[in-house]
This record gives C-alpha cells, sequence and structure tokens, in this order.
C-alpha cells in the first residue's frame, strides 16, 4: 500500500466537534479523623482547612476546626520514597496526616502576650488592625472565658469583657500542664534521658526496677512538649521557672554523678576482699582457734604460706629434639636488632 492510500484512509477532524479537556486526578491525602467528628447530629460536616498563627512555629499552620467550637491541629507524618494504594489506583503522596484535638489557649497566648501586655483589651478587638483574619476567629470563637482566666487578668464593665496578659498566671498554668504531661508519661512508661532509646525496646520487669527514674528528665521531656506551641522566649522563661537545667548541663552532672558511684563501688568491692565474720574476727584466727587442726599445724599453716611443690623436667619429644639439634649454631631473631 502506498503512503498516499494510507493517507487518504485516514478520518479528519471534525471542525465542529466541542474539544475535551484532559482528566485531571484529585488530590488525594490520608487523613486519620475520629469518627464522631465525621458523624453530625444535623446531618451535615461542618468541618473546615483553616490556618492560624502557630507560636512554635514561627508561621501559619493548618488546623481542622468543627461546628465553630473544636479546633484540631494536623499533623503531618512524611517518609521518602512513600505511597499508598487506594482502590486500584497508586497516590503517589505517602504522608499521612493526623488530626488532634489540643487547647487553643496555647495559640491565643502570642496574641495575648503582642497585644495585651501593657493594656486590657477585648477580644473582638485583638489583631484589628492586622492583616491575618484568622486571630479575630480564633480568639471569639475557640478560647472560653475559663481558659483565659488562667493566663490573664479580667475586667468586666458591663457587657464587655477585657483581657490583660499575666506572667505569674501564665507560668503556673503551664507549669501544671507540664506536670499532667510528666504523669502520662509515667503512667505509660516512657523512658526519657540518655538510656531511652534501647529502653523503650526493652520492657523486662528486671530493668524497670534496676533503672533510675529521673524526675528531671521526665520535667524536662514533658517541658519541651508543652514548648511546642509557645514562644521561644516563654519556652525559656518555662524552663527557668520549673528550674530545669540545660542539657549540657544534666550531661555533666550524670557523667560525675556515675564516675562518684563507680568510685563509691570500687570503694565497696576492695572493703569486701578481706572476709569479716560476724563477731569481728577474721577466717584465719577463728580457724587457728578451732579444734580442727593441732597446734603445731595450725601455726604454720595460718602465719606461713604452704612450700610450693618443685617442678619436674619436662622431656622433650622427638620433634622438639629434632629441631632443637638443627638449631644449633644459629643466630637467634633479635641479634638481628641489635644495635651495630
Amino acid at each position: 500500500m502506498s503512503k498516499k492510500a494510507t493517507r487518504s484512509t485516514k478520518p479528519k477532524p471534525d471542525p465542529d466537534a466541542v474539544p475535551q479537556k484532559p482528566t485531571v486526578s484529585a488530590a488525594k491525602k490520608v487523613f486519620y479523623i475520629a469518627d464522631n467528628l465525621l458523624q453530625a447530629e444535623d446531618g451535615e460536616q461542618r468541618m473546615r482547612l483553616e490556618r492560624f498563627y502557630h507560636p512554635g512555629k514561627g508561621q501559619l499552620a493548618w488546623f481542622i476546626t468543627h461546628q465553630d467550637r473544636h479546633i484540631m491541629e494536623v499533623l503531618e507524618y512524611a517518609e521518602p520514597r512513600r505511597s499508598w494504594l487506594l482502590n486500584n489506583e497508586v497516590c503517589s503522596n505517602g504522608r499521612t496526616y493526623m488530626t488532634t484535638p489540643f487547647d487553643a489557649t496555647l495559640l491565643a497566648l502570642h496574641h495575648l502576650r503582642k497585644h495585651c501586655s501593657q493594656r486590657a483589651m477585648s477580644l473582638d478587638s485583638i489583631g484589628v488592625d492586622e492583616s491575618d483574619t484568622s486571630v479575630n476567629r480564633l480568639l471569639t470563637k475557640f478560647t472560653n472565658a475559663t481558659s483565659l482566666k488562667c493566663v490573664s487578668d479580667v475586667k468586666v464593665s458591663g457587657d464587655l469583657t477585657f483581657y490583660k496578659y499575666n506572667a505569674e498566671r501564665t507560668l503556673a498554668w503551664l507549669a501544671l500542664k507540664t506536670r499532667g504531661i510528666v504523669a502520662v508519661l509515667k503512667a505509660k512508661q516512657v523512658h526519657c534521658g540518655l538510656g531511652a532509646k534501647s529502653e523503650n525496646y526493652v520492657r523486662s520487669e528486671k530493668l524497670v526496677t534496676e533503672t533510675d527514674v529521673n524526675e528531671m528528665d521526665y520535667m524536662r521531656m514533658a517541658c519541651d512538649y508543652v514548648g511546642r506551641y509557645l514562644d521561644a522566649d516563654l519556652h525559656e522563661e518555662l524552663t527557668r521557672y520549673l528550674h530545669i537545667p540545660s542539657e549540657i548541663q544534666a550531661l555533666v552532672e550524670e557523667k560525675s554523678t556515675a564516675q562518684k558511684r563507680k568510685s563509691q563501688q570500687g570503694q565497696q568491692g576492695a572493703n569486701s576482699k578481706k572476709i569479716k565474720l560476724a563477731n569481728g574476727e577474721d577466717a584465719a584466727s577463728k580457724l587457728r582457734n578451732s579444734s580442727l587442726l593441732d597446734s603445731d599445724d595450725a601455726k604454720e599453716s595460718v602465719t606461713s604460706p604452704p612450700t610450693p611443690a618443685p617442678l619436674k623436667e619436662r622431656t622433650m619429644t622427638a620433634k622438639e629434639k629434632a629441631l632443637a639439634k638443627g638449631a644449633k649454631g644459629s643466630k637467634s631473631i633479635a641479634s638481628f636488632f641489635k644495635a651495630k
């Protein structure tokens, strides 16, 4: 068949046909959300994906709100070279997203410290001059007066309520949250400190009883958990308020404690070498005074050490005799290394 005949058989495009747009697959992500949040009472799912300022990250972060009452943080777990198989489709985005509820007062602390440190202000007037409109929504919808009383001074004038940041109340409230996390870590038997990695995989009763529980390690880890939602300077103030030493100082103290414990164990081992009886007599004097040995034998065996038996000359084998005979007249290997 010629090229001319082949070209003539191809169908010509229809100029009146509507051009079809290429199909674009929708972005699919894997979320872990509680069932009670997905099942609304009125049949409507009022869940929104919004962005609020995160003090720990220093930028806007994603949050999920539910019916303008609950706020949940979106945690992202990303690992390299990971994908999902959804039905018959491979999703190249292998990231996992998890929602967890938390206290919105931690987010409100940043705005209270920024605007209400010098004067008292109402919640609807905080952040009005800022371009970020989510500040007003965060303070008016997801915070309550009960929690804000723990971190600020409240003044009521008629129908208006004004709040002023209180540093002492804030540190006391954060300290209570830190101690609550410490109790949870102990209940879950989460090991802290330098040996946390190895001890988390070994759950034997002997290891749990022999391991010294360091209260300060639990306090440091709990303070770091709370500090993820605080400004850097407020996290440092909380660390000083709880008298938590720095990690370098803790390592130095732990090393000195280990050396002191090792020296004490060595001293105890040296003292235990000499066996003492209950009445203070040593074993040699007790054996000498007993009637198990004669007087002369006892005195000789206790006071003088036993004389060693004379060594017998070992007879050489036939192979060793042949080697010794062949080595006569030859120099030793040490003579080659002598100074000349």
